[in-house]
């Protein structure tokens, strides 16, 4: 594992993920939100799932918790809703305290980790959003797996936002930069396979900034959907050299597709993240 003079301790990190001993940061409130909609008869399903899967550290925990303990030699979960139902209500308010406890001892103060945070968050949602419409209209990938290969696909930063806290006194955006850079894809990786994800949404934080990459394959991937739901939002959209990114063939979009994408699905997009409870 590559080291940095100013992060000398990243295996330490990777044994505490690997050996599952560590707490994840969440979306201000959100724990709260979730604890009181499982009491409200007036919220549905649906809605709980909803919010479950606008938090990537949240939606991971209950899809660990679905594929874990009781339920270890069942067949895997791949999405917040299967997870969801297979926990029931009881169990999943527990773990949704267990959370609570945890995360309210493990905010962060420090403005830069903030807003690496408050970033990751905005973006995580965003590339959920855009996958889960992808893979609806491709029609031959499920799109609640594909929002959850969304939401998770930059998990890694998330542990490495509470090292890097911890770790050194001293910190800046760029600072930040680098750790990310060089171990985001690593530590996600591992965090998501010692949490028992299935194969195919593990691999999306280790291929999905792979944007050159061929292969044998003419199958579609969650890595692929992931790699062109990162590119589509309005800032990046118009600018992106499309006929250089490989995965665009495989999920039948031309580049001049991929340009106008905001514009052609402007109310899906809308609808999408209102179903999602962004705001």
């Amino acid at each position: 594992m590559k080291q940095t003079a100013l992060f000398p301790a990243i295996d330490q990190l990777l044994f505490s993920v690997t050996e599952q001993d560590l707490s994840l940061p969440t979306l201000p409130g959100i724990a709260h939100k979730i604890q009181g909609m499982i009491d409200d008869i007036n919220y549905s399903a649906t809605q709980v799932v909803a919010v479950i899967s606008g938090d990537p550290a949240i939606a991971a925990q209950v899809v660990k918790a679905a594929n874990g303990g009781t339920f270890a030699d069942w067949p895997k979960v791949d999405n917040v809703r299967a997870a969801v139902s297979r926990l029931g209500y009881k169990a999943l308010r527990k773990l949704v305290t267990n959370i609570i406890d945890i995360t309210d001892r493990a905010q962060t103060h420090h403005p830069v980790i903030k807003q690496h945070l408050n970033d990751l968050w905005e973006h995580s949602q965003e590339v959920a959003a855009y996958c889960y419409i992808l893979a609806r209209n491709l029609g031959s990938l499920d799109p609640d797996q594909a929002m959850l290969a969304g939401l998770v696909h930059d998990i890694g930063t998330l542990p490495l936002c509470l090292h890097a806290e911890k770790a050194s006194p001293r910190l800046d955006h760029e600072t930040i930069e680098e750790l990310l850079w060089n171990f985001r894809p690593t530590v996600g990786e591992q965090l998501l396979r010692a949490w028992n994800f299935p194969d195919e949404i593990v691999t999306v934080t280790t291929e999905h900034e792979v944007l050159h990459r061929f292969d044998d394959s003419s199958q579609v991937s969650y890595s692929d959907i992931v790699a062109v739901a990162n590119l589509l939002n309005h800032n990046t959209a118009k600018l992106t050299a499309w006929d250089r990114v490989a995965p665009l063939e495989k999920l039948h979009l031309s580049p001049a597709e991929c340009s106008t994408f905001n514009e052609r699905h402007y109310d899906e997009i809308r609808a999408t993240r209102k179903m999602l409870f962004f705001h």
